[in-house]
């Protein structure tokens, strides 16, 4: 006999549209749990906290299906984070609070508690166990890719294993990765085959667990797996070949059971101690570009050999804005640990908007990832600053000043908030890391400008090495009609013919949403300066009752009543002399305060970068001197120094408005230009690839010569549109 587990993981992200949860609900989630149940199939079914709830609202039958389900001993609930995050990437006390959130949501729901996890997108670590345990339960599943790099051969992959990590016992199913790209790719006949005889050989056991999406969301699945016109799909076909009656069916040896059944009548573990490792595609994202070519080109002639690829922390090296968000999160963690145990306050709500913050979906990018997504990000973020905000209330600080190395690049960086506003400013450039306004009822990160990094699709469209593979066959499914299962997400996608040399333009580093550019050059702080921006008796950070505003100038004295002669000197990248004066003053606008030095020629660019919830969509509008235009539109401004000068960017589906206000002054030069234009990425996804609008740039062009010194100051006001 060959034992068979199936099971399927649903989830949704955080801040994702209700449209694609209805839409993904009705092709896959609730056909593929009705008719599983109506056919008396067992099967381990996990779903995330966020989609529960969704289900909860949207279709309490299906959560009563599944009641019934638990009660007949045809479902197997398995549990995990409540908001999907990856277990190791956040700190140990969260991961427990993670677990047993969900743990309870499924105990009020369907009266079970439940006894193995499902480890998101099968990120292990070893350490991770000692929490798992912590909250009940004693096994999970990951892929058998991770067994093999850990030595294990295939022809011992159809078992059940057993770890251990400082004394503590954790059992581990293998996912088979052929049954993946065969269940519901290939025909119910050759996933079948694939379940009796598991790579070549007769299996005792054998565990297909995958996204349910795939089943009737992922494209052109829907009508493959459950049928049209009458007809039946995939799904059935595939449960009927192995509930045939007739004593010459070639699949009546597979039984379904399920994983807490089959571990209470197996005595027999096989030890392993597993690499930190996830599934084979995942570590194939995490790499470098050409890494990850190197690495095709070995995988091409040894397709079988298990390569190690990088591990999924390497996105956070890859994307410096998923590590600025990150690292944010485990300084915010701590912080409220800190004053919880210190103290004894009660942080409920910042707890809950921090673990909101930690789901995983908008941290990287594969083929799932979503962290080219400005709604995805927009909600981790907005949940990270209200966590920020409800934490300041509890210790009452209405103004901190906190000086610590987010990126975790050897820099500090320094923090500064007040009721209105939170800025990361990094002094070696001279920018800003995040401009995040924290207003009530307007908290919204400003500056979350992603740009396009270095990819693996974006260098093969370099390349030109773009084929696509199209092959005609005639399979014929049990409907009688001639139909070609859908391809797996993972299969080569065609290249966009219509792409710009600008589409495919790269950054290294975050875009900054302020940063100052000499002659093309971005200005930065001499290491003196830095050391004289913030002090405050060698604490990690503090709050900071008696001033009105925090303050970033040179030798830390604060500007008072616009004086720009106490600055602090900035340089141009390999230019020996100092270039500008640069003060900026936080309260209920942000000001910049910029002078020119003595005798400077040359192109001044101060840049702003903005992030809208409404988008590109009709909800965003800007307005210069009375012109108003959609927020896609390129425009370009000559306005008049030595007066004020005004820019309106209205959201009303965020319902606020920035306001940008600036007055420069200096006799020889009479006019300058403001140039506006929108920000786009490429990046692949489930349908393709995707033109995703990601925020605007506004950039002030001041040409300075030598006949007289220059000043500037601007700022930026937010404030509540009916």
């Amino acid at each position: 006999m060959t034992k068979f587990i199936l099971g399927f993981h649903c989830h949704q992200p955080v801040g994702n549209f209700d449209f694609v949860f209805k839409e993904v609900h009705q092709k896959s989630y609730s056909p593929l749990i009705r008719t599983l149940f109506r056919l008396n199939v067992k099967f381990c079914l996990h779903a995330s906290g966020v989609l529960l709830e969704w289900w909860e609202e949207n279709d309490s039958e299906l959560i009563e299906i599944i009641a019934e389900g638990v009660n007949a001993g045809l479902i197997e609930l398995i549990g995990g984070g409540y908001y999907e995050p990856i277990l190791a990437m956040i700190p140990p006390k969260d991961r427990l609070k993670q677990l047993e959130m969900l743990n309870i949501a499924l105990k009020r729901l369907f009266g079970i508690y439940p006894s193995g996890a499902w480890i998101t997108e099968r990120i292990w670590q070893p350490d991770i166990i000692k929490d798992l345990k912590s909250a009940g339960l004693n096994y999970a599943f990951l892929d058998d890719f991770q067994f093999f790099q850990a030595g294990i051969s295939p022809d011992c992959i159809d078992s059940v294993f057993r770890t251990e990590y400082g004394g503590e016992y954790f059992d581990i199913f293998p996912i088979h990765e052929r049954l993946r790209y065969k269940i519901p790719f290939a025909e119910p006949s050759e996933s079948l085959n694939e379940i009796l005889y598991l790579n070549g050989r007769r299996s005792d056991l054998s565990v297909m667990f995958d996204d349910g999406e795939k089943m009737g969301g992922w494209p052109d699945t829907f009508d493959w797996v459950y049928g049209k016109e009458g007809n039946k799909g995939w799904l059935e076909n595939f449960i009927d070949e192995v509930s045939s009656k007739d004593g010459d069916s070639l699949y009546s040896d597979i039984i379904f059971e399920l994983p807490s059944n089959l571990l209470c009548n197996m005595e027999k573990r096989n030890p392993v101690y597993l690499p930190i490792s996830s599934y084979r595609e995942m570590g194939e994202w995490t790499l470098p570009p050409a890494t990850r070519d190197a690495c095709e080109k070995i995988k091409s002639k040894n397709p079988s050999a298990p390569l190690s690829s990088g591990i999924w922390h390497n996105f956070l090296t890859r994307y410096p804005e998923s590590n600025l968000q990150h690292k944010r999160m485990v300084n915010l963690s701590l912080k409220i640990d800190y004053i919880q145990e210190t103290y004894g306050k009660n942080l409920n709500e910042a707890d809950a908007e921090l673990l909101k913050s930690q789901a995983n979906d908008a941290y990287w990018h594969g083929v799932f990832g979503g962290i080219y997504l400005p709604h995805l990000r927009r909600a981790i973020h907005n949940a990270l600053l209200s966590s920020y905000v409800f934490y300041k209330d509890a210790v009452s600080g209405k103004i901190e000043i906190e000086c610590f190395d987010f990126d975790s690049d050897g820099e500090k960086e320094f923090l500064l908030s007040n009721d209105l506003w939170c800025i990361v400013y990094k002094p070696s450039s001279a920018s800003f890391s995040a401009l995040d306004y924290i207003g009530k009822g307007l908290i919204h990160s400003l500056g979350d400008v992603f740009c396009l990094h270095e990819e693996y699709d974006i260098l093969k469209i370099k390349e030109k090495n773009s084929k696509e593979e199209s092959a005609d066959s005639d399979i014929k499914n049990k409907n009688g009609s001639e139909e070609e299962p859908p391809k797996t997400i993972h299969d080569e996608t065609k290249y966009p013919s219509d792409l710009s040399e600008n589409d495919i333009l790269t950054h290294k580093g975050i875009l900054p949403s302020f940063e100052i550019l000499f002659e093309n050059k971005p200005l930065y702080f001499s290491c003196a300066d830095i050391k004289n921006i913030c002090e405050h008796d060698g604490k990690n950070y503090i709050f900071v009752e008696t001033k009105a505003y925090p303050v970033i100038t040179g030798g830390g004295e604060a500007l008072r009543d616009n004086n720009l002669n106490n600055l602090t000197d900035i340089k141009a990248e390999g230019m020996p002399d100092e270039i500008l004066g640069l003060s900026i003053k936080i309260e209920e606008s942000v000001s910049f305060f910029i002078k020119s030095r003595p005798k400077i020629s040359g192109n001044l660019q101060v840049v702003f970068r903005f992030a809208f919830p409404g988008g590109d969509g009709p909800a965003v509008s800007i307005d210069m001197d009375g012109e108003v235009k959609g927020i896609n539109n390129i425009m370009k401004k000559n306005n008049a120094s030595g007066c004020d000068n005004f820019i309106y960017l209205k959201d009303s589906f965020w319902g606020g408005k920035i306001t940008l206000k600036e007055r420069s002054d200096s006799n020889f030069l009479k006019n300058y230009d403001i140039v506006f234009k929108p920000l786009t990425t490429m990046s692949l996804s489930e349908n393709g690839y995707e033109r995703i609008f990601q925020g605007i740039e506004i950039r002030y062009n001041f040409n300075l010569n030598t006949e007289e010194d220059f000043s500037s100051i601007i700022s930026i006001d937010v404030e509540k549109i009916n």
